[in-house]
């Protein structure tokens, strides 16, 4: 069989586009995700840039996000990036491993400070994070003080004390 080079060439694009969506992003670590992805917003951190993962908290974020550790447990002092090793991980979950979240919080007013004060400026900052928030700054069923949905489907859930007293 004879085909022109246009003719292959074309079938090549056609080829790589059905292909396309078997490709996978390669395994990562929460740590090497954060170190690449995340960026301190200026509202919520003590200094605003680019994340580098501290070296005691490498193992912290590594156990958060490997699937074969269900519970990591913590005795921390002040000040040692907790929340925003929480939301590397959080948003590692997200973007990398495209999987729900759900961070529960004290009080209904703590999940809603969490949330405009940590989780939006988070989303805001991160370039990833943000490709897959079409609604941000914007009000929106998938935008709201307790559920962030996701371009990808992908959803994250900070509930306070309300939801908890539902729960069985």
């Amino acid at each position: 069989m004879n085909i022109s080079e246009q003719q292959l060439n074309n079938m090549m694009s056609a080829v790589t586009t059905a292909l396309q969506p078997l490709i996978r992003a390669l395994p990562v670590t929460p740590v090497e995700w954060a170190d690449q992805n995340y960026y301190l917003p200026k509202e919520s951190s003590y200094g605003e840039g680019e994340w580098k993962t501290l070296p005691f908290q490498i193992a912290i974020m590594n156990s958060m996000g490997n699937d074969q550790i269900r519970t990591v447990n913590l005795i921390k002092s002040a000040r040692v990036g907790y929340t925003k090793m929480l939301l590397g991980v959080v948003g590692y979950f997200i973007e990398h491993k495209s999987r729900n979240s759900l961070l529960f919080q004290p009080t209904d007013s703590a999940a809603e400070d969490f949330m405009k004060s940590h989780v939006e400026a988070t989303i805001r900052d991160v370039p990833c994070l943000k490709d897959l928030s079409p609604w941000l700054g914007r009000k929106h069923r998938d935008n709201t003080l307790t559920l962030k949905r996701f371009s990808s489907g992908v959803g994250l859930l900070v509930p306070g004390r309300r939801c908890r007293q539902k729960l069985p």
